[in-house]
């Protein structure tokens, strides 16, 4: 599907170079660029069609890379690569200056990274901006804050902005390459969920992903969206309060706020909401439905 296409399908999206351009838009890779459709304008199945849709031709039409790690995640082979019990695949995807292209050097980048990342097997990138680390994982990996901050270093050093999926720890078996099509999806839709975030991991996203497609159609999370939009600052108090597990005093230092007037707030969000965000199934009743992504409530 060209750009004139997909645009004739849907006269509101937009084709940008930029990976994020709020929360109200759906979102996925397209032509090394990306696809900006507003949310209200789409059904869940639209949504699924299109994911299906862009992802497998951007599989299909870029030239898989002649490794046999790619070819056997990409499906050209059903050869299992040797050397490795269990894989943790962590992708990147990059975004630079259109007019930096020509300059970029793959090789370099991946050198660069493959000595800051421990336990790298392999590496290579998928098409211009996009691909994969496969880590030698004999135990669960996570990406500490140290390495972030290398990594922010060496993203000032190429002058491009670099996004992280650290999918699971799978086996290296025949059923990896479908896990690894279900993780690109995944990071794909992650642009949206994660608003802004540079390292994404599953356990970060999984409420809002897996419930975005079976919750956007509930009368009730759209009505409690709503009165939990009314109140101003409401995503950041209950993102924080989630991130934080419902301790006040770390919520307040992530909002750059004091105890006090943070619990104001929690106590102005009850009166409106009745929702009491000190109570973990209040708390996780209320991030479901600010990641919830609602069809326009009307009474």
């Amino acid at each position: 599907m060209n750009q004139n296409e997909l645009q004739q399908l849907f006269p509101e999206a937009q084709i940008t170079t930029a990976a994020n351009i709020g929360p109200a838009y759906f979102t996925l890779p397209f032509q090394n660029k990306w696809l900006h459709i507003p949310e209200h304008t789409l059904s869940g199945r639209e949504k699924a069609l299109l994911k299906q849709l862009l992802l497998n031709e951007a599989k299909t039409t870029s030239e898989v890379p002649k490794n046999p790690w790619a070819q056997f995640l990409l499906g050209q082979t059903t050869e299992i690569p040797t050397g490795l019990a269990q894989t943790q695949l962590l992708q990147f995807n990059l975004s630079y200056r259109e007019e930096d292209a020509g300059s970029f050097d793959q090789t370099l980048w991946l050198d660069a990274v493959s000595q800051t990342l421990p336990l790298v097997r392999e590496c290579f990138f998928l098409n211009g901006k996009s691909g994969v680390f496969i880590l030698d994982s004999p135990e669960p990996y996570c990406i500490d804050e140290e390495l972030a901050a290398v990594l922010d270093i060496l993203d000032d050093d190429f002058s491009l902005r670099t996004d992280l999926y650290l999918g699971q720890r799978w086996p290296v078996d025949a059923r990896l390459p479908l896990l690894f099509e279900e993780e690109r999806k995944i990071f794909a839709a992650s642009r949206t969920i994660a608003k802004g975030s540079k390292i994404i991991t599953l356990a970060a996203i999984a409420l809002p992903y897996f419930i975005s497609e079976s919750g956007n159609q509930n009368l009730v999370l759209q009505a409690l969206q709503t009165t939990i939009g009314s109140v101003d600052g409401t995503h950041e108090l209950i993102t924080a309060m989630w991130q934080n597990q419902g301790n006040l005093s770390k919520a307040a230092a992530d909002l750059y706020l004091h105890r006090n007037t943070l619990q104001y707030r929690i106590d102005r969000f009850f009166d409106v909401t009745g929702l009491a965000l000190k109570s973990m199934d209040d708390l996780a009743l209320a991030y479901l439905a600010i990641n919830v992504v609602a069809i326009p409530y009307t009474n």
